[in-house]
């Protein structure tokens, strides 16, 4: 049977707060038993940042997968205030399920400060979404491609295009091909006017494809069923404040793959090509043994 659909990004990205540095959480991703690693890590971000005063925003989120969190279970979320300074605020959050930590977080929260010294890389040549095919349209013919999108868009609750065929599809030929791909992505329903929500999402939408930009040139792909793969840290920058329901470009490349792991990171860019966050994960990566 076909699981349901996701929740929207406003139901999945949401905690309750138990006691001021207390929150708990459900995850509700259609996933299969094991959670979806980018919702515990959106989570955490919000109850970093619900324990932080609205003057201060989120620049950076470090967080480090320590146990397969199930998407059946509640998660609670217990934060530490770690340190408030003049500029800067600290806060370290532990996701518990089941009596065991599945996740740690460290969030750092800023004043924003004019500064001189600004500069950002180029984006990458990319056609405009709006010139980038839909992928029922992309794909047509294509039941592999069109079943995965579909089950991505589905469950995931997100939109997205590829302005470049992704490595799941270039590699379906046995041949090695680059680690690198981009995407067009958004939340598929509208968010609300939260800067925290859209850093909550940003950290969530980010967990998508990147880990696997880093199997090109191994002519793999995580559904051929020979490969372990788990997601170790995910680490968000954000840089400027943007909205994860617009559509925004993820541009992933896999920098290094050795020793069972392998490291991937990414830029994101908004519609006139501002660098509104970059993102870097590494996980486990190596075949199954038989």
């Amino acid at each position: 049977m076909t699981p349901p659909l996701a929740h929207p990004l406003t139901d999945i990205l949401i905690v309750e707060q138990l006691e001021p540095l207390l929150f708990r959480g459900r995850l509700r991703t259609a996933m299969p038993i094991r959670a979806f690693g980018g919702e515990v890590s959106g989570q955490a971000v919000l109850a970093a940042g619900r324990t932080v005063p609205p003057a201060r925003h989120i620049h950076s989120a470090h967080a480090h997968f320590l146990r397969p969190g199930r998407a059946d279970a509640e998660v609670t979320y217990k934060v530490d205030d770690t340190r408030d300074g003049g500029s800067y605020t600290t806060r370290r959050v532990e996701a518990i399920q089941q009596g065991e930590v599945i996740l740690l977080l460290t969030a750092s929260f800023h004043v924003g400060d004019a500064s001189p010294l600004s500069h950002q890389v180029p984006r990458l040549a990319s056609a405009p979404v709006e010139s980038v095919l839909d992928p029922d349209e992309s794909f047509v013919g294509d039941e592999d491609m069109l079943d995965w999108v579909t089950w991505l868009r589905d469950r995931q609750a997100v939109d997205l295009r590829f302005p470049q065929p992704p490595v799941r599809a270039r590699v379906r030929d046995g041949r090695p091909t680059d680690p690198r791909q981009s995407l067009w992505l958004r939340a598929s329903d509208p968010l609300p006017d939260d800067a925290l929500v859209h850093a909550a999402a940003f950290t969530y939408l980010a967990d998508l494809l990147l880990l696997s930009t880093g199997l090109g040139p191994h002519a793999r792909s995580f559904p051929d069923g020979a490969l372990m793969f788990a997601t170790l840290d995910h680490t968000v920058w954000f840089h400027e404040e943007a909205r994860a329901d617009q559509w925004f470009l993820h541009d992933m490349e896999g920098t290094w793959s050795g020793h069972g792991r392998s490291l991937c990171r990414g830029n994101i860019f908004d519609r006139v090509g501002r660098l509104t966050a970059s993102t870097m994960q590494e996980g486990v990566v190596r075949p199954l043994t038989r």
